[in-house]
This record gives C-alpha cells, structure tokens and sequence, in this order.
C-alpha cells in the first residue's frame, strides 16, 4: 500500500532474526517508569524493543530505504501493539517483518512529508505462534517536494 515517489518501499522485508528481553532490562524500565516489576512478564512498552532488535535492520537502514538521514527531521509518527499474550522475560521469539506502507500527504503548515510504516511479529520459536506485533511509522518531511 502506498502513494507517491516512495511507494516501492512498501513490501519491503526486514531479514529477521530472534530476540529475547532479559530480567536486568525488563527491571531497569519498570523502576523507570513506576511500573510493578510483573516479572515473569515483559512489561508491553518493551515489545518495542524486542522487535526492532530482532528485525534484523537499524534505523539508518530504513532511513536509507527512504533517502533521509538523522539529520533531515524525521519524527516518530504513531506506535501500535496487538497482544496474543504476554511475552516472557528471557524467552526467545523470532522476528519478522516488513515496510507495510508508504503515504505521501502534504499539509498547510508542514508541508509535504511522507508516513513510512513498518510492522514487526514476534512469534513463538516453538510452532511459531503469533505473540505479538509492533507497528511503528515515522514521518520524514521532505522540504524539497511540492
């Protein structure tokens, strides 16, 4: 799905790989955010990070998908989970996942931009049962466009 100079991103696959949260990691950011340590639980907001570092790809590398850097202003744009079920603290999953969209829009103030969207699942690595899923969009501004 996709519209404007970019679209061809959307499909694009991540290579994939497993990731696993540990105790010390899932203890340092319930005490962050006052949040009870619910051990053996992941707490939610590290799903997140379990899935872009699992993806197999860094930032930059979807910065580069899209002809930006650090540098041109690009913006988180809106973080979406699904749940089947709690993950646990120490377990591996498996990644996978993709670019699932590219949109360009153009606004009065911000001119034009586009809405880069890419969707992470984490799967049980015995059965490969679905656990959860990371969509994550990121907005880069392009100046240049009209």
């Amino acid at each position: 799905m996709g519209s404007g100079p970019y679209a061809h991103v959307a499909g694009f696959r991540f290579p994939g790989g497993r990731t696993v949260v540990p105790r010390w990691m899932n203890q340092l950011w319930c005490d962050a955010v006052c949040s009870p340590d619910t051990t053996p639980d992941v707490h939610p907001m590290l799903v997140y990070y379990a899935a872009v570092q699992g993806s197999g790809v860094d930032f930059d590398t979807i910065f580069d998908l899209m002809d930006a850097s650090v540098e041109s202003g690009v913006m988180v744009g809106e973080q979406r989970f699904r749940f089947a079920r709690a993950l646990a603290v120490g377990k591996p999953y498996d990644v996978r996942g993709g670019m699932t969209s590219v949109e360009r829009k153009a606004g009065r103030r911000a001119g034009v931009f586009d809405i880069a969207t890419f969707e992470l699942e984490l799967r049980d690595p015995d059965g490969g049962a679905q656990v959860a899923t990371s969509a994550t969009s990121f907005v880069f501004p392009r100046r240049d466009a009209s």
